[in-house]
């Protein structure tokens, strides 16, 4: 009974260990590649189903196809800069353990063959703690910060395109209920007056308009829903990297990160000279 309490104390130790260091890889994009991979699906059984003809004989704007158009295209852009997200944010927790563990041998993201962000952005700090108090601030602006809202900005500036895109999303669905509105107008004016031989035919000739309203109007709202689903994934990694950053930034760990920095920048300068020599 004992041996078997000390096993799971055990594997609970293992497994807090195991999340405090180790963060989920890619968490983030593989929710994205679960949502999109089931509204792809979604959008084969309904082209199955014969819904896909049934909107194009419908919608004489084709504003619907172009809406489905934009929305893919945003969700491509929007997986591209998850998986970005997630990397930066992998390699901002290494460096946050490295930091927490004092260690003397952090690795470096050219080790690795991949640019990040957040490298970069210890470099910028790290080149202003090498110049003296009365240079870190320039016309009452701290450099500091003024490096961190300048990488802030970059981290969210995708997730405020999605944001445009999906309001441009909604003014489609819009436009495509305006010219619907229009194309029914249209058969009262280009058509014979309404009496009650020709009622039915004037309804038949209506409802071209009014489908092209419908169908536009459903297919905007659903595809800003959708991508603004995206948008909170992206946001969600971006506000995590932030809160690393603003961990890295610390003086103390700043300070590990520069030393390391100015560590390996000598060994990488002896190693040239000794192969030159």
């Amino acid at each position: 009974m004992r041996k078997s309490v000390s096993i799971n104390m055990a594997l609970r130790i293992r497994t807090k260990t195991i999340r405090a260091t180790d963060p989920q890889p890619f968490y983030y994009f593989l929710l994205w590649l679960l949502m999109f991979s089931l509204i792809v699906f979604f959008g084969f059984v309904m082209i199955d189903q014969g819904y896909g003809e049934k909107v194009l004989e419908a919608d004489r704007s084709y504003i619907s196809f172009l809406i489905t158009a934009v929305f893919l295209a945003s969700s491509i852009y929007c997986a591209i800069h998850i998986f970005k997200s997630c990397q930066n944010l992998i390699r901002a927790e290494k460096l946050i353990q490295s930091v927490k563990g004092n260690s003397t041998t952090i690795e470096s993201s050219r080790d690795t063959e991949q640019e990040s962000l957040v490298d970069d952005f210890i470099n910028e700090l790290s080149k202003i703690q090498k110049t003296p108090e009365n240079e870190k601030s320039e016309n009452g602006i701290n450099q500091a910060n003024y490096i961190f809202e300048i990488y802030v900005d970059e981290l969210r500036s995708p997730s405020e395109i999605l944001g445009f895109i999906i309001d441009v999303l909604i003014r489609l669905g819009l436009i495509g209920t305006i010219i619907g509105f229009i194309l029914m107008l249209q058969s009262f004016v280009s058509g014979p007056n309404p009496s009650a031989e020709n009622i039915q035919d004037l309804l038949i000739t209506m409802s071209s308009g009014m489908g092209t309203a419908l169908y536009t109007t459903f297919a905007g709202l659903i595809a800003s829903t959708l991508l603004g689903i995206q948008q909170i994934l992206l946001n969600k990694n971006v506000e995590q990297i932030i809160a690393s950053l603003i961990r890295l930034s610390d003086k103390q760990s700043l300070k590990l990160l520069t030393a390391n920095i100015h560590t390996k920048t000598i060994m990488a300068t002896d190693n040239n000279q000794h192969v030159k020599g």
